[in-house]
């Protein structure tokens, strides 16, 4: 309970409650009462503060927390499956997007430390899938930092997907979210790349996991974060974002305590949302199950297997040029083919004939 060692008078009068971080967070008297009669694990109380949720979604999620909710109040609330969701204490994170955007600074601001390497540079830094953990409130975040894993330059750079089978090996049985990490403002062709190659790489259904994340932050200079994603400009990124169900939160990766604390606790409150919604369940697919089955083989055959699956996935060579599918033809009945190759043979016959008009005729002497 929140006021161990304190009067039942002076808890149920309390108008506030402060976090670990110093942060003060207001209750209303229906909130105090929950919190009196209903112990809140340390876990969620951040997500309370930050996201100012209700009494009810906050007793939806401690059923995750750990606390076994009355069988009457499972059904109704719908989440009888979830009470395992987060039993392990554990959310795997993982880091995508292109080079260069922040991935690695991003890891080290949600660990609260320097542990991935970030330095601003030329080339990419990060060769390597990498990971790192830390405690967050009373769970364990693992959070999986990547290399160029997503750009078409990725079948030159792991050809054998040696990497790419790494990055399924170090998050498996599969990620809580995925965080795709972009600049605020440089939204560019290759950031749109970089996102159909997660897609590519997890399947498409990994949307639903995924969280926009923009560094840089500083630069909305106090302003709305959902309001300059809804005023932009740039079409892509609103098709991104609304892909990716709305959820969205930027940093200033050169935040420190507090303000760096308030970011974080804004990004977990989507993370355990979103973990919630999924029913806690990690995000899966062929290539996560058959690494599940492999636990008993040596590391580099684990490594083997997997990659030959990836290898055996990959998409044929129209995929992975990105001005090859300009010329596919557009998908069409029998009939209209047949229309646009009779077009194409006429078209051509006829510049065979303008060509032929103007070939200069014989001078004869």
């Amino acid at each position: 309970m929140l006021c161990v060692g304190q009067q039942e008078s002076d808890c149920r009068n309390k108008n506030s409650f402060s976090l670990s971080s110093g942060q003060t967070c207001p209750l209303s008297p229906l909130a105090r009462e929950e919190l009196f009669t209903q112990p809140l694990p340390l876990f969620f109380l951040p997500c309370w503060c930050q996201m100012g949720l209700n009494t009810v979604t906050c007793r939806k999620q401690v059923i995750m927390g750990g606390r076994k909710m009355p069988r009457d109040e499972e059904n109704a609330y719908g989440f009888q499956e979830s009470r395992s969701a987060l039993q392990e204490r554990r959310l795997r994170l993982l880091l995508a997007g292109r080079s260069g955007t922040g991935k690695s600074a991003t890891g080290n601001s949600i660990l609260q430390r320097k542990h991935f390497l970030s330095r601003l540079a030329a080339t990419a830094v990060t060769s390597a899938c990498a990971t790192g953990s830390c405690r967050w409130a009373s769970g364990d975040v693992e959070v999986l930092d990547t290399p160029d894993l997503f750009s078409p330059e990725v079948a030159q750079a792991d050809p054998g997907f040696e990497e790419r089978g790494r990055c399924y090996l170090l998050s498996a049985p599969g990620p809580h979210a995925v965080l795709l990490v972009t600049q605020l403002g440089r939204f560019t062709a290759q950031d749109l790349r970089a996102w159909r190659g997660v897609k590519a790489l997890f399947g498409a259904g990994i949307a639903a996991r995924t969280i926009v994340v923009f560094t840089r932050r500083e630069d909305l200079a106090g302003g709305s974060l959902q309001q300059y994603v809804r005023d932009t400009d740039n079409r892509a990124l609103r098709e991104l974002v609304a892909e990716c169900g709305g959820r969205c939160c930027a940093f200033d990766n050169r935040a420190v305590d507090r303000e760096r604390e308030a970011q974080v606790g804004e990004l977990m409150g989507l993370v355990v949302e979103l973990v919630r919604d999924q029913g806690g369940i990690p995000y899966t697919n062929d290539v996560y199950r058959l690494a599940q089955t492999l636990g008993g083989l040596s590391p580099e055959e684990r490594l083997r297997r997997v990659a030959e699956r990836l290898a055996a996935h990959a998409p044929s060579w129209p995929e992975r040029w990105p001005l090859a599918g300009q010329w596919r033809w557009p998908k069409a009945g029998p009939g209209t083919r047949y229309k646009l190759g009779l077009a194409a043979l006429l078209g051509a016959l006829f510049l065979l004939y303008l060509l032929c008009r103007r070939r200069p005729e014989a001078v004869t002497v």
